[in-house]
C-alpha cells in the first residue's frame, strides 16, 4: 500500500474486505489527506481529501468519501460513495447540528452553540426585545432566567450574551442573574456566565494585549534612519526622536500596520521587509499587556530613483500628531538620554543598528549577509476560508 498523508491529527481508517471505512467521528483539523492502495490482497482504493473535512464536519457540501475498486481496477459499485454533510461555517460550530429546544423562550435564530458545549445569545434577534422600555428589560430577565434553568438541565457550560448599545438597558437584568463583563468595544459589550457548579469557570478572559509597531526606514543613499518628534505624549515631553509608531487596527496584520502607520505619520510609501525584534510589556492602559514589533521597511523604488537623480524625499508629517520628521544618524538616535538609561531600549537599538549595518539592500539576498529577522508569509488556512500571516525566521 502506498500512502501519502499530510495531517495535523491522524485519520482513523480500517480495511474490511473491499472497503475502506472512514468513521464519522474523525479527528478535526485534518489537512488534505490522500491515501491510495495498489495491494491486490485488499483491492481497496481510498481517496481522502476534502472528503475528510466533510466527514469531520469542517466543511459542508457533498464529497467523495470512498472509492472502492476490485483487483482488476474496476469499481465495486457503479458510482462513488457520496455523503451530504451540512455546511459548517466555523470550526467553533458544533460537529453535529443540535436540535433546538422548543421550551426555550428565545427563538432558534438568536441562539448559537459552540464546540465547548456553550451557548451564545444574540438579543437583537429576539422579537420581544425590540424597544428600550422598562417592561422590555423585565421581560428579558424572566426569559433569561428560564433559559438558564433549561441550559443547566441540558448540561451547558459557558453562556455568552452580546448586547449592542441599542440594547444596553438589558445589561442590568443579566448581571442580576450572575453575568459579568467579558469585554466591551465600541457598539457592543459581551457578558458571560459559567453554569457548572462543581468547577471553576473555564471561559477565557477578555482581550489581554494590545499590539503596536515601530517602523525602521533607512535613507537609500545616506543610510540615516527616519525619525519623528510627536506633538503630545511622553516622548513629546522629553523632546525625544523616535521611529514612527502606532497600534494595529482590529483585523490588521503587523506588516500592514507598519506600512499604514508610516504612511499616516510621514506620507511615505514603503514595503514591509521583516520584523527585527519585539518586546512584551505588562501593566499598561487598563492593565493590558503590550506587544511591540520593530519592523524594517524599504522605501518604495520611486524614492531611490528620485534621489539618484538629485531629488529629495519629501516628508509630510501628520499635522495632528507629528511635530517634525527628519533623517538622523542611528548613532545620534541611540545615544539620546532616555535610551542610554534603559538596558531594554539599548538592546532594541542595538538590534536596529545591526539590521541597518547589514544594509537594507541585502535584506532579501541569499549571500548569508542579511540581518536576522522574521519575514511575513500570508498563507491559506486550508481547513476553512481565508488566509493568515505567519512570521518566520529569515534564516530558515
Amino acid at each position: 500500500m502506498k500512502t501519502g498523508l499530510l495531517l495535523l491529527q491522524s485519520i482513523a481508517t480500517s480495511t474490511r474486505g473491499c472497503r475502506t471505512v472512514l468513521p464519522t467521528a474523525l479527528s478535526t483539523f485534518q489537512t488534505y489527506a490522500f491515501a491510495s492502495s495498489s495491494s491486490s490482497s485488499s483491492g481497496c482504493h481510498a481517496k481522502v481529501g476534502a472528503a475528510a473535512y466533510a466527514a469531520a464536519g469542517l466543511i459542508g457540501g457533498t464529497s467523495t468519501v470512498v472509492l472502492c475498486s476490485n483487483d482488476d481496477g474496476s469499481n465495486s459499485s457503479s458510482s462513488n460513495i457520496k455523503k451530504a454533510i451540512p455546511a459548517r461555517k466555523s470550526i467553533d460550530d458544533p460537529l453535529h447540528i443540535l436540535q433546538h429546544n422548543p421550551s426555550l423562550p428565545f427563538p432558534e435564530s438568536s441562539i448559537k452553540h459552540d464546540t465547548y458545549n456553550g451557548v451564545t445569545l444574540d438579543v437583537t434577534k429576539v422579537p420581544q426585545l425590540s424597544d428600550s422600555s422598562a417592561t422590555d428589560s423585565s421581560t428579558f430577565g424572566e426569559m433569561l432566567s428560564n433559559a438558564l434553568n433549561i441550559w443547566s438541565d441540558e448540561g451547558r457550560r459557558g453562556i455568552w450574551i452580546r448586547i449592542p448599545t441599542s440594547h444596553a438597558h438589558l445589561i442590568g437584568s443579566a448581571t442580576k442573574l450572575g453575568f459579568d463583563f467579558q469585554h466591551a468595544e465600541p457598539g457592543t459589550c459581551v457578558l458571560t456566565k459559567w453554569l457548572p457548579k462543581d468547577s471553576e469557570s473555564r471561559l477565557p478572559n477578555g482581550p489581554s494585549h494590545q499590539v503596536g509597531v515601530g517602523v525602521l526606514v533607512l535613507h537609500p543613499l545616506t543610510g540615516k534612519m527616519l525619525a519623528v518628534q510627536e506633538r503630545t505624549g511622553p516622548a513629546a515631553a522629553r523632546k525625544l526622536w523616535k521611529m514612527p509608531t502606532g497600534l494595529t487596527d482590529p483585523g490588521e496584520d503587523i506588516a500592514a500596520a507598519a506600512i499604514r502607520e508610516l504612511k499616516e505619520e510621514t506620507g511615505l510609501d514603503v514595503e514591509f521587509d521583516k520584523i527585527i525584534c519585539f518586546r512584551q510589556a505588562h501593566g499598561g492602559l487598563f492593565n493590558r499587556s503590550d506587544m511591540f514589533f520593530v519592523c524594517l521597511c524599504k522605501l518604495a523604488p520611486k524614492y531611490e530613483t528620485l534621489v539618484k537623480q538629485g531629488g529629495e524625499i519629501e516628508l509630510l508629517p501628520q499635522e495632528e500628531e507629528i511635530l517634525c520628521a527628519d533623517w538622523i544618524d542611528m548613532e545620534d538616535y541611540s545615544v539620546q538620554g532616555v535610551w542610554t538609561q534603559s538596558p531594554l531600549y539599548k538592546e532594541m537599538n542595538r538590534a536596529m543598528i545591526d539590521a541597518a549595518r547589514k544594509g537594507i539592500e541585502y535584506s532579501s539576498s541569499e549571500d548569508g549577509d542579511e540581518a536576522h529577522g522574521f519575514v511575513s508569509k500570508v498563507l491559506p488556512v486550508g481547513f476553512r476560508p481565508g488566509s493568515n500571516a505567519i512570521y518566520v525566521s529569515s534564516k530558515l
